[in-house]
Parts: C-alpha cells; sequence; structure tokens
C-alpha cells in the first residue's frame, strides 16, 4: 500500500488523510454500536421504508400492507447491516428539522420557475435563460458524524431543488458552489 504524501489531494482535507483511498481497507474500531442504537437504528429504516411503501403503494389493503411491512424489514435490516459494515455514523439535530419543512414549498417554488422558464423560451421563441454559477457561505466543519451529515444535509437539500445543484463545498474558503439553471434576482 501507497504512503499518501502531504500535499496529494485524494481523500485529504487540510493536508490530512481523511479516510482510507480507493482500495484501502478501513480500519475498524474494537468497540460495535450498542444493539440500542441498532435496533433504533434499523426501527428507524423500517418507518421511512414502510411510509414511501404505503404513499408508493397507494393502497391500504392488509395484505399489500403486511408485503410492504415485510419488505421494509427486510430493506432496513440490509440498510442498518451495510451501515454497521461500512463504520457510516450519522448524526442528525433536532434544530435541523424544521428547515427540512420547508423543502417541499421550495422545491414547488423552484419548479415552476424552471418551467416558467422553459415555456417562455418555447412559445415566444426567446433565448434560453441564463444560468450561473453562485457561491453560498458554508462552513465545512468536521469529519464527525455529525459534520458529514450536516455535509450531506445541506448538499441534499439544495440539490432537491430542480433549479439548483451543489457542485461542492470549499472547505478552504468556506463557501459552497453552486450551479442554478435559471438565473434568479
Amino acid at each position: 500500500m501507497a504512503k499518501q504524501e502531504p500535499g496529494g489531494d485524494a481523500g485529504q482535507h487540510d493536508g490530512r488523510v481523511t479516510g482510507p483511498l480507493a482500495g484501502e481497507p478501513r480500519r475498524r474500531h474494537p468497540v460495535d454500536a450498542p444493539w440500542p442504537r441498532r435496533v433504533a437504528s434499523w426501527l428507524a429504516w423500517w418507518v421511512i421504508l414502510m411510509s414511501l411503501w404505503v404513499a408508493l403503494d397507494d393502497s391500504l389493503e392488509s395484505d399489500e400492507l403486511l408485503v410492504g411491512a415485510g419488505l421494509s424489514a427486510l430493506a432496513a435490516l440490509a440498510a442498518e447491516v451495510v451501515g454497521h459494515q461500512a463504520d457510516v455514523r450519522l448524526r442528525v439535530r433536532a434544530r435541523w428539522l424544521p428547515r427540512a419543512l420547508a423543502l417541499p414549498g421550495q422545491v414547488a417554488a423552484q419548479t415552476f420557475l424552471v418551467f416558467a422558464a422553459l415555456a417562455r423560451a418555447l412559445v415566444t421563441g426567446a433565448p434560453p435563460p441564463r444560468g450561473r454559477f453562485r457561491e453560498l457561505p458554508a462552513r465545512y466543519g468536521d469529519d464527525s458524524p455529525l459534520g458529514v451529515t450536516r455535509r450531506v444535509l445541506l448538499t441534499a437539500g439544495l440539490s432537491l431543488e430542480p433549479n439548483e445543484f451543489v457542485l461542492g463545498i470549499d472547505a478552504e474558503r468556506g463557501v459552497m458552489v453552486t450551479h442554478q439553471l435559471v438565473e434568479e434576482r
């Protein structure tokens, strides 16, 4: 295995290796997660997956609910086992959740904006809308489970909107680089 030199870019942040490089084994922690935490993780996965089943199946028939419950249980078990094997630990703070409640409204507004620009271009023959790159202030944080979860939620939350996509977070400058399809004023 090659030793990572300071100044390289693979798997590094601020000159230090933040994780294994591609193909390298992960370092294992001798202490396993306690069973109550693993059961809580499985239950959270099951609730999310069962909710998705009910929303997509659009039926409250008992036989379909039983099938959904069984499949959700198996998928939740797979998610928990894979997460444990990959040593992935995500942490969510309660104060982050209210911002998530605004996402459906933001997605609807951004969808309307993109389709309005498309309709305007098709109907009037106007040139396609101009996009732009933006830099938004964003603290990178540390590599703890809480810091990683925060970055994932920041990236996913903003990229969920159809008009904007996160390209990355520049830790040195403390900015998130995004691309907007239709430039907003």
